[in-house]
């Protein structure tokens, strides 16, 4: 009996994501707002020692068919020389370092909006390589005060597979959700908004302390401030990175995501990540039963149901044959991750 509540259950979510997918597409392809002005658009991108990632980047926005208004790199006390890197681009790059006594992504990001002269302001991670119609795609955009855009996770092994789909999971499900409501996560590495409208819900005097965090709390900001948010699931306008290459960087960088959300109060967000929880729970408990193989069969196809509307989107329908073996390790990942969030305080470049 439960088994079969817990797959009605979830069939039944799994149409309303379906349909969310669907209304989510709708309003970006035949939306009849204004679009986008690559010309009011001032690109910031925050770096600490990515001397290895820059040239990369660099090498990505001088194949721009169209460029924006401006860049603006900022420094955030690098040791590596990353910013010998920037020195001789184009006239419309600007470099800033931030003084001695001010450090993180968060002070860096703030720095460039002083600095920036466009109207919306577009983050990059300096690690992301860029598609070279970008901006041509952005300006057959609907304008919104907050604009979520896709990023990819590339695996480069097998292995990484892993957590180029658990990446996926939440974005995926990101999309679906904001057919219906307000999106739950944000990424700063590819995110875009009114300069306006951040000056004016910025809440950096209340998480100033928190390393981490960026694009989420700006994301709460403006769904406090009820403005207007929209997720665009467009591969031409996906920036990809790479994903952690070894365990222990992908666990470091899972329990920052994961630890800075304990500092956000955003109540759909919790319920939704309490239904999240309650299906990997549930999952686990009902492979103990007599029916554990109509449970696993069941737990794949929606998992595939799931994933592939935004594999397809950003051209990595290839992934879903790993789902099987993600489907079985997910469960063990989640309680390794409660276990580690317990007694590690994750680092990043050198700094909790």
């Amino acid at each position: 009996m439960i088994a079969v509540l817990y797959l009605l259950i979830f069939a039944v979510l799994l149409c309303f994501f379906f349909v969310g997918w669907m209304k989510t597409k709708r309003k970006y392809v035949y939306s009849k707002r204004e679009k986008y002005d690559t010309n009011t658009i001032s690109i910031i991108i925050p770096f600490r020692n990515e001397a290895t990632n820059i040239p990369y980047l660099v090498e990505a926005i001088s194949t721009l068919t169209k460029q924006p208004l401006e860049f603006i790199w900022v420094n955030d006390h690098s040791e590596d020389g990353s910013e010998l890197l920037i020195q001789h681009l184009p006239e419309n790059h600007q470099l800033i370092s931030l003084d001695k006594n001010i450090t993180g992504k968060k002070s860096a990001i703030r720095a460039g909006i002083k600095r920036a002269t466009g109207s919306y302001i577009l983050t990059w991670d300096a690690d992301c390589i860029v598609p070279s119609t970008y901006f041509e795609t952005l300006e057959q955009t609907p304008v919104s005060t907050l604009t979520i855009l896709p990023v990819a996770m590339h695996a480069q092994t097998v292995w990484e597979i892993f957590y180029e789909l658990d990446y996926y999971f939440l974005s995926s499900i990101n999309v679906g959700l904001s057919g219906f409501t307000q999106p739950l996560v944000a990424s700063g590495a590819n995110l875009l908004f009114e300069k306006a409208s951040f000056l004016e819900v910025d809440s950096i005097a209340q998480h100033q302390h928190i390393a981490s965090g960026d694009d989420q709390f700006l994301l709460v900001d403006f769904k406090k401030a009820k403005k207007s948010i929209q997720v665009i699931p467009a591969f031409e306008l996906c920036v990809i990175t790479k994903t952690p290459h070894t365990l222990t960087a992908f666990f470091q960088q899972r329990l920052r995501w994961i630890g800075k959300s304990s500092y956000i109060k955003d109540n759909p967000t919790r319920i939704i990540s309490s239904v999240g929880l309650t299906y990997v729970v549930l999952f686990v408990c009902l492979l103990f039963t007599t029916h554990w193989m109509i449970i696993l069969c069941s737990k794949i196809i929606i998992d595939v149901l799931i994933f592939l509307p935004y594999l397809h989107a950003l051209k990595r329908k290839k992934t879903v044959w790993f789902l099987p073996i993600f489907t079985l390790i997910y469960p063990v990942y989640c309680c390794v991750i409660g276990l580690l969030m317990l007694v590690v305080k994750p680092k990043w470049k050198g700094r909790l």
